[in-house]
């Protein structure tokens, strides 16, 4: 479900500066997916093993956020310092790529290193945008949708793969004795 919120506001992100019925239409299309995606993930909720896995990876899930906070903040005071504000949504992007690496082992996900990896991707290609002269509103339409598609596409994978296994590769070879 949190995948699918901040997906949501990646979406409103780069819809926002879409011009007349591509904005309405990428809008309406954003929230009736995002709905759905949130519907069907808090069905799937069965409240098994996810705080195990929190108070588990609280001081990493603590740390990376806080990362990733100071980040976005550095990222948009630069931004704004040099002018350089069709950079930012790009390089939160990557901010945000970087932060799900540290989080993929102690939370059993291993798939966040490609929602990671991926999210670093859709920032890159807007940071060559921004290089090449584009338009600040043209960086923020790729690297919100572009970003949301990720978050999304990784709810999605959960919701079609099932609950990922709750207990970390640590974990698992410590009780397998390798």
């Amino acid at each position: 479900m949190i995948l699918t919120f901040f997906g949501t506001i990646w979406w409103l992100v780069g819809s926002v500066v879409l011009d007349g019925s591509a904005r309405t239409t990428a809008l309406v299309a954003g929230a009736v997916l995002a709905a759905t995606l949130l519907v069907l993930a808090a069905r799937r909720l069965d409240g098994t093993g996810g705080r195990e896995a929190y108070e588990r990876s609280a001081r990493i899930f603590k740390w990376s956020n806080v990362g990733q906070g100071v980040g976005i903040a550095v990222v948009i005071a630069v931004g704004n310092i040099t002018g350089g504000y069709n950079w930012i949504p790009a390089l939160i992007a990557i901010v945000v790529g970087v932060h799900f690496f540290p989080l993929a082992r102690p939370f059993g996900r291993l798939e966040y290193r490609w929602t990671g990896s991926l999210l670093i991707v859709v920032g890159v290609a807007g940071c060559v945008m921004a290089l090449s002269g584009a338009s600040e509103s043209g960086v923020q339409t790729v690297a919100g949708l572009g970003s949301a598609t990720v978050l999304w596409a990784t709810t999605a994978w959960y919701l079609v793969s099932g609950v990922p296994d709750r207990s970390t590769p640590r974990q698992r070879s410590a009780d397998t004795g390798s």
